[in-house]
């Protein structure tokens, strides 16, 4: 085992090499080496469903008192991305100097399988470090990856070779954003193949603003969504002249019909998955020119929720008509801890009511329950930063934005805390999780990866 990964592996039950597939995967692909465990893999962005929702069953409750076992742990270099976990395989994106670099690990010993590096010139506005955003998406055969720098690339998920590349950022003239490129890649069913729905937001050529933080100055073409075949990485259709945001899209069957949601820069839109076409608008954005929005829809039947932190907050919105209706907003000047104010962290619907982090910085900043059809806030917590939330077993899995592992019941009766932990290596006593950790955690085969500065950890969270 590589000297960059450490710690113990529990006994574990051999299945044989088959995994079962994730929930609206491709075609299957034959499983790493080693154990297999029964449970779901989480080959995308907030999951198999996209809405950070695990099926796990079973999961101990409350933990030891120094957190969930350490399964294995390795270095990580810049970025904040969770990783994705599919077929045996944990697929790593990161930054190495001025390369962006795809490792693939075995998910259950963290050993080493491949690694490929992409050379990178892309440097932050705001000088935030230089590493991926965006999440790895794993689609049977393929791990699709979006870099900082707007490349769009699909890679065999046996040995990482390329299988096509594309340089958004110089094809479709793309304004760099803030924050570079954020927005995870969609993997959807359409027009009898598998594509992958990318944010793009290009521009006329020579849009260039006279200053980098001038995006105010910058106005959209007609590639604010983009759709390619992933077989082949052929473009096969654009949409809306918006530009993009750090917003993953999502699908959903709305009003009976396939939809694609995704909230740009300024606006949600409404895109058929087979043609391109835009179906609905609705603008949800602060005014300020430095806002942004990062947190995903969150969709439940025909109706969608926006939750931004910068200026107006969250609105319910109706598809179930012809256009969008606007069910309910936040009430103008409420604070973090009685409203939902989503910075990146997408909020998770539980029966009736949102889960989620509301707060533009971390002092403010609150883990919220939130009724879904009023939006009256049950109950408020602080004292996480700007955490991420996974939901697990009836259990909000969260990870402090400063280190901290808690697990707390998803009740709106009352914020119930089950357990809290910093966990430390059992080696060296060192905090495992190091500030920030900005990224949701990963709950795969009864395994919980977490991110922090320099560090992603594996914990058991099965007895």
């Amino acid at each position: 085992m590589s000297s960059a990964v450490r710690g113990l592996v529990p006994p574990l039950i051999l299945l044989g090499a088959a995994l079962a597939m994730s929930i609206g995967a491709g075609p299957p692909v034959a499983a790493a080496e080693g154990v297999a465990r029964p449970g779901e893999d989480w080959a995308a962005f907030l999951g198999p469903t996209g809405n950070g929702r695990s099926s796990l069953r079973g999961m101990r409750v409350p933990w030891p008192a120094a957190g969930p076992p350490l399964v294995w742990q390795c270095e990580i270099g810049e970025g904040y991305c969770a990783p994705a976990v599919a077929g045996g395989r944990a697929f790593l994106f990161d930054r190495v100097g001025d390369e962006i670099r795809l490792r693939c690990l075995d998910a259950l010993t963290g050993a080493p399988r491949w690694e490929r590096r992409q050379a990178t010139a892309y440097r932050d506005t705001f000088g935030y470090d230089g590493g991926p955003r965006a999440a790895p998406v794993v689609d049977g055969d393929r791990v699709v990856t979006y870099g900082p720098d707007g490349r769009l690339e699909c890679r065999d998920v046996a040995d990482g070779r390329s299988l096509w590349s594309i340089d958004t950022a110089a094809d479709y003239h793309v304004v760099q954003n803030f924050f570079g490129v954020g927005a995870a890649p969609l993997v959807v069913d359409a027009g009898g193949e598998r594509r992958v729905i990318v944010q793009v937001g290009g521009s006329e050529p020579g849009s260039t603003p006279p200053s980098p933080e001038r995006l105010d100055l910058v106005r959209g073409l007609d590639s604010g969504l983009v759709a390619f075949d992933i077989a082949t990485g052929r473009e096969r259709w654009r949409a809306s002249g918006e530009l993009a945001s750090y917003a993953a899209p999502v699908v959903a069957d709305i009003g009976g019909r396939r939809r694609i949601l995704a909230w740009m820069r300024d606006e949600l839109i409404v895109v058929d998955p087979a043609t391109g076409d835009v179906a609905a608008t609705f603008r949800w954005r602060a005014d300020d020119l430095f806002s942004a929005v990062a947190a995903s829809p969150v969709v439940r039947g025909d109706r969608v929720l926006l939750a931004e932190c910068y200026g107006p907050g969250s609105v319910l919105l109706d598809l179930s008509g012809a256009g969008i209706e606007e069910v309910r907003r936040d009430g103008p000047g409420r604070r973090p801890e009685r409203a939902l104010r989503s910075h990146w962290a997408t909020p998770i619907l539980h029966g009736d009511h949102l889960y989620g982090v509301s707060g533009r910085n971390s002092g403010d900043a609150a883990i919220v329950c939130v009724d879904w059809e009023t939006g009256r806030v049950a109950w408020s917590t602080g004292g996480f930063g700007r955490a991420s939330l996974t939901l697990a077993d009836g259990h909000l899995l969260v990870l402090g934005e400063f280190g901290e592992l808690a697990l707390l019941k998803a009740d709106p009766a009352a914020c119930v805390e089950v357990s809290r932990v910093r966990p430390a290596d059992p080696a060296s006593g060192a905090a495992l999780l190091e500030p920030p950790c900005w990224s949701a955690p990963v709950v795969a085969r009864g395994l919980l990866y977490a991110r922090g500065k320099g560090r992603l950890v594996c914990f058991e969270l099965m007895p």
